[in-house]
């Protein structure tokens, strides 16, 4: 009786191959659940400006590629300085060869590909599964940077147990909509909430009657650059030039709106805006330097809300708000939403390639980041 012998995988690890382009927008989809297709790639990888290649590495299996180690590349302000930075971001391994090590084996090769010609750092906010992984290569642990939440409507809850009880039978027990009783109430305290908000946002908002705000689809490039430029901080950030903004705003997968503060006709401060399923997020605030123009970013903001009154939620990142607790968005650092949430995923890791740079050792405070710092906005 013949037993069949069982062959071991042959792993390689190795640079992207154009050919690689649809096994990884494949993996893509069924590991984070989003359909990207070329368009998108071309936008992230290969028309990234401040790169000459794709910077993914490829792990195969027999020839097959079964994981993908990628970096976001952008151009970043460390004081005075311009250093190029690659964010690893969209890292993924086939289900079937998870846990044989092929994550600490892309990275290692990440490592060696850069170490003399590449980025002058790295920096991330891994979540549960990578962060030890980085850490074991060198990645040191920053500090924590808050998301921040408001809830725009606290009767989202019922809603769904009113309008999405399906039966053992697949069919649901409600109301339709616009029929009964329930849908009255429903939508009489809705409008309720939604009046409140409103009024308690203008209350927060100066009576600066020289601050008029624009709205803008999409956001003037132009227009956001010169707002930058009125107030640079020391702290690390994206350097945010008119390029900049014409190319984050191309993303395929999203839209995005600004609102523009003018004084006498100069811009002097301005919100970026975009929408996700049944949220908005805050995406950047200008100037950087937030607290320089408080008041008209506070009067942007209540404009912006008051716009997206119809969404569940608002989300914030980083430094985009200037009093969160004043509009009523909560850290999910702090409870009650540290205990739902999970801000590892908000950790900042950093390793260094340029010998001198030493941002393993900065802490927190020495960077200021917003969701348009990130590989995705």
């Amino acid at each position: 009786m013949n037993v069949p012998t069982r062959t071991a995988t042959r792993y390689t690890v190795r640079s992207f191959e154009p050919a690689d382009r649809g096994p990884f927008l494949s993996m893509y989809e069924s590991v984070f659940g989003h359909d990207r297709g070329p368009e998108w790639f071309r936008w992230k990888f290969t028309e990234n400006p401040y790169v000459d290649h794709v910077p993914i590495l490829v792990a195969t299996a027999d020839g097959e590629p079964v994981g993908f180690r990628s970096f976001f590349a952008q151009e970043m302000r460390v004081g005075g300085l311009l250093r190029t930075a690659f964010q690893p971001c969209d890292t993924m391994v086939h289900p079937d060869h998870r846990r044989r090590g092929l994550f600490g084996r892309l990275n290692e090769r990440a490592l060696e590909r850069y170490a003399d010609d590449g980025p002058s750092f790295f920096f991330n906010f891994p979540n549960e599964n990578s962060k030890p992984g980085n850490l074991a290569h060198g990645w040191r642990e920053i500090g924590t940077v808050p998301a921040y939440y408001r809830p725009q409507n606290p009767l989202t809850a019922l809603e769904k147990g009113v309008d999405a009880g399906p039966t053992a039978g697949g069919e649901s027990d409600a109301h339709p909509a616009g029929d009964g009783p329930v849908t009255a109430v429903r939508e009489t305290l809705r409008n309720t909430v939604s009046t409140s908000n409103r009024v308690a946002d203008r209350l927060l908002v100066g009576s600066d009657a020289d601050i008029d705000v624009e709205r803008y689809r999409p956001p003037p490039a132009d227009v956001l650059a010169a707002v930058y430029r009125r107030s640079i901080p020391d702290a690390i950030h994206a350097h945010r030039t008119a390029a900049f903004f014409r190319r984050r705003f191309d993303n395929p997968a999203h839209t995005y709106a600004a609102y523009v503060a003018r004084r006498n006709g100069e811009p002097i401060a301005a919100l970026v805006v975009s929408t996700v399923d049944d949220h908005a997020r805050i995406v950047d605030a200008l100037p950087r330097a937030i607290a320089t123009e408080a008041e008209a970013l506070d009067r942007l903001l209540a404009s912006a809300l008051d716009d997206h009154a119809d969404r569940r939620y608002v989300e914030a990142f980083g430094e985009t708000v200037p009093a969160p607790l004043r509009f009523r968005f909560y850290p999910d650092t702090r409870f009650p939403l540290s205990a739902l949430l999970q801000p590892t995923a908000r950790t900042l890791l950093a390793r260094d390639l340029e010998d001198g740079l030493a941002l393993e050792s900065s802490s927190i405070s020495s960077w200021s980041l917003s969701r348009l710092d990130l590989d995705t906005t």
